[in-house]
């Protein structure tokens, strides 16, 4: 009763109506920015814990055999400053065409495993399209510098293919009780990510060159509980 009579009260005079709204918003922006803590800084420029969960809903990881959380997420996190270190490195020099984009969100709806589902998963998170656009870009100028650097010509047979399928991808799916797609359905996207990993590991070289000449901090390191 009490805090209805003040609200009536409140609302009879609209400036302190609207100095009551914008510290109640204020207050709750200040709760949202603690929640989404800041797990890893390259240059300056933060990655979330919601970034972190963004990606993994997007982007098509694979937890390996045994895995536990934690590495499953630090390795999460690398890719993160991985893309974000190149995306510094390289924004100003590579050109983004709509293809490079339609590329990467092509991979993205099959994952997830319609646009209707991508769009739904959009409003959770409260993004529009330009929001997921740009929360992709560092992803997709990463993958193109690799393309243009590094034009490695790397063969995945079906039998590694068909192995990932049924060690890796099938255990994932059963332990966040999704239901999997079918090996013919999920081979492209395990042959991508085979090849991506294989190339990585040729890559190491320069990326440790990039790592660098960034000043990159990971607050999860050191974290003994939570992630």
């Amino acid at each position: 009763m009490c805090f209805k009579s003040t609200f009536k009260s409140l609302y009879k005079r609209p400036l302190f109506f609207c100095v009551f709204l914008w510290l109640f918003a204020f207050f709750l922006r200040a709760e949202l920015v603690i929640i989404d803590q800041i797990a890893a800084s390259v240059n300056d420029e933060i990655i979330t814990r919601s970034d972190m969960d963004k990606a993994i809903h997007f982007y098509p990881y694979f937890r390996k055999k045994g895995e536990s959380d934690r590495a499953f997420y630090l390795n999460v996190l690398q890719d993160l400053i991985n893309h974000k270190m190149v995306y510094l490195e390289y924004s100003e020099e590579v050109a983004l065409k709509e293809e490079n984009y339609t590329e990467e969100e092509t991979a993205i709806i099959k994952k997830i495993g319609s646009y209707e589902q991508l769009m739904a998963l959009l409003l959770q998170y409260d993004m529009q399209w330009r929001d997921f656009r740009e929360f992709i870009k560092e992803k997709v100028v990463y993958e193109k510098v690799l393309k243009q650097k590094f034009q490695l010509q790397i063969a995945i047979d079906f039998q590694e293919i068909e192995a990932f399928y049924n060690e890796q991808y099938l255990p994932q799916q059963v332990s966040l009780q999704l239901k999997p797609k079918t090996l013919i359905e999920m081979a492209p996207l395990i042959e991508a990510k085979l090849r991506k990993d294989r190339t990585e590991e040729r890559l190491a070289g320069w990326l440790k060159e990039i790592t660098a000449l960034c000043k990159i901090e990971n607050k999860l390191l050191p974290v003994t509980n939570g992630f």
